[in-house]
């Protein structure tokens, strides 16, 4: 047993990487729901309003924040992360359903528009409380019970699943969700959120039975719990930290490449929908057909950042997101440029294609710049630190990107009013278009983050070299 317990440790074997695996893809399946379906799920059976859309994205990702640097401070203060995302998983799966439920407040029969702002609200509130549980679950623990386990041997393994693994919730959540969402006559949304809901509760018991905490993991107590929690936020005591500077400029370069990307994502498959024709089920198969073929492309690159050339995965990351989108916007304009009748048509070739570029760079980052971050995280308050990545990777992202599509959706897009006078807002292709440039934007601290990169490296090297032979 001991060695059992040794090698699990260490980030190997069946029983650590089942779980691995098993939690990040339930958690990723969980997120892209919420990223992708709620949205559709708000247009279809409540409210076109953007309003709502922009208001939950931004209210999820302050919650999602919040709830990180408390939970990760709070489970590095007790020294466990093993039931703080089993029980996580358990409520969040419970969260999820609850957000379904909110399209029974309106009465088909008599909708008015205050059961309309009601229901919509609802949703909005209800989605804040998932993402704060779901925030415990996986961004606070799961993901330091991961990084409690990563070590030189198994980072690029590791870096590949948690980058591929948003890549496959998106294909898996956007091919089983619209085929879900399809059936039964179309709109099926509480199967949906039944669904979904009920595998991430699964998930979590599993967690509770199978999974195990590092062995040597101690509570870390720095001061008081709230001392604990606003200590990343303390920026002399940061810049005392090793390596910081390299930290804070790869966490730049994901913050700005994820606000480009809540430019769109939200919006995307309502986009696809209402402006190109397709039904759900047909552009989750599209949307995954072309992410498939990104993951395949991107594994050869695993093994660049196991050889410490993390920045160039981030750099080719950039680049194939930027040619991705400027593909949709100079040929996917409108419902003539595609076939949405007849998806295999190779008329869809030119979405398809920039499906595969935007995820194919999409991996890429999310791989490079998780696990170059994440690498440089003081050791004792790993999971306190999830909360400084996740204002980078999360909130200023979701924050500036989401209002700034809402803009140009509010400015440009196809607007009108729906039978009630509610607003019904049709997202434009100019999404794309304003997004690739703040694509070129993340360049400036990929420089930055490269030359901190590269010296970090040498200096490594150096004091490996000059140490004795054994």
């Amino acid at each position: 047993m001991k060695e059992a317990s040794d090698k699990y440790d260490q980030g190997k074997g069946f029983s650590f990487y089942f779980m691995f695996i098993l939690l990040a893809l339930a958690g990723q399946l969980c997120w892209n729901m919420e990223n992708q379906w709620f949205n559709t799920y708000l247009y279809a059976t409540i409210t076109k309003d953007s309003n709502y859309v922009t208001a939950m994205v931004i209210l999820s990702a302050t919650l999602t924040c919040i709830s990180t640097f408390i939970f990760g401070a709070l489970s590095d203060r007790l020294g466990k992360r093993k039931l703080f995302t089993g029980w996580g998983f358990i409520v969040w799966g419970i969260a999820t359903i609850g957000v379904g439920l909110c399209q029974y407040i309106i009465d088909p029969n008599n909708k008015t528009t205050t059961a309309v702002a009601i229901a919509a609200t609802m949703v909005v509130l209800m989605d804040g409380i998932m993402s704060f549980i779901g925030s415990i679950a996986y961004d606070s623990s799961y993901n330091a019970w991961v990084n409690d386990h990563t070590n030189d041997g198994n980072k690029g393994v590791i870096g590949l699943v948690l980058g591929i693994m948003p890549v496959i919730g998106t294909i898996l959540g956007t091919v089983i969700g619209g085929l879900i969402i399809d059936s039964n006559g179309g709109d099926n949304y509480i199967a949906l959120f039944l669904t979904m809901g009920g595998l991430v509760i699964c998930c979590g018991i599993a967690c509770l039975v199978f999974a195990k905490d590092k062995k040597y993991l101690l509570p870390n107590r720095d001061g008081s719990f709230w001392n604990q929690v606003v200590t990343p936020f303390k920026f002399r005591s940061l810049s005392k930290i090793e390596n910081f500077k390299e930290m804070l400029y790869a966490s730049i370069l994901a913050a700005v490449y994820f606000t480009s990307f809540n430019f769109y994502f939200a919006h995307i498959a309502n986009w696809a929908i209402y402006n190109l024709g397709f039904s759900a089920g047909d552009f989750g198969l599209l949307e995954g057909a072309g992410m498939i073929i990104g993951i395949v492309l991107a594994i050869p690159c695993m093994g660049l950042i196991s050889k410490e050339k993390t920045p160039i995965v981030a750099l080719l990351g950039l680049v194939t997101s930027f040619v991705g989108l400027m593909i949709i916007y100079l040929f996917v304009k409108d419902a003539s440029a595609v076939d949405a009748v007849n998806i295999f048509s190779a008329k869809n070739i030119p979405l398809v294609l920039a499906v595969v570029f935007f995820g194919f760079g999409e991996i890429l980052i999310t791989m490079a710049c998780m696990m170059w971050v994440r690498g440089l995280f003081p050791e004792s308050n790993r999971g306190q630190f999830e909360g400084f990545r996740c204002v980078f990777f999360t909130w200023v992202p979701m924050l500036i990107g989401t209002l700034c599509g809402n803009l140009i959706i509010k400015a440009i897009g196809t607007a009108g009013v729906d039978e009630i006078g509610m607003s019904i807002d049709i997202p434009p292709v100019e999404l794309f278009f304003y997004a690739s440039f703040v694509v070129l934007l993340a360049f400036i601290p990929l420089v930055f983050a490269w030359r901190a990169h590269d010296k970090r490296v040498k200096a490594k090297k150096k004091e490996e070299e000059n140490q004795p032979n054994p």
